[in-house]
């Protein structure tokens, strides 16, 4: 006996149902940050590539590490700095920080001047991808670093 037309229609439309839905395009997520915490930079060391105010970070770059959990130092470029780091849930405090006054060859408002004070301003953080991302209160980013080790 063969088939009948309705039957053959009825199986068509359910094919051709089962395999547009294979072809529905899936949901992506969009990455999501990783936690910051003081246990996942302690040891890290990130050098800045981008600092808000400087059209481009240029050699020597900045450079910011955490020599353990609540302790970062690094260098502005030509000054060599030292401090205490508080972090807790997005929340990043940096400072007071101790610098070297070495006369470097720079004018007021050049790349260190404004690296230091983006560090001075930072109030929240946040690791997106392998990127460290400092911003202040209003979630402005004032730095992004790229990770070095």
């Amino acid at each position: 006996m063969a088939p009948s037309y309705s039957g053959l229609k009825l199986f068509a439309l359910l094919l051709a149902g089962l395999l547009s839905a294979c072809a529905l395009p899936t949901r992506v997520e969009a990455p999501v940050a990783s936690a910051l915490t003081s246990a996942s930079l302690a040891g890290t060391e990130w050098v800045a590539f981008a600092i808000d105010g400087a059209p481009e970070v240029t050699p020597p770059k900045p450079r910011l590490r955490w020599t353990s959990a609540d302790e970062v130092a690094g260098t502005g470029g030509c000054n060599p700095f030292r401090g205490p780091a508080s972090v807790a849930a997005g929340v990043l405090r940096l400072g007071p920080l101790a610098s070297t006054g070495r006369a470097c060859l720079s004018m007021p408002g050049s790349q260190e001047d404004l690296f230091f004070k983006a560090l001075e301003l930072t109030r929240k953080a946040r690791l997106d991808r392998d990127q460290l991302v400092l911003m202040d209160d209003a979630g402005k980013v004032l730095a992004r670093f790229l990770k070095t080790n």
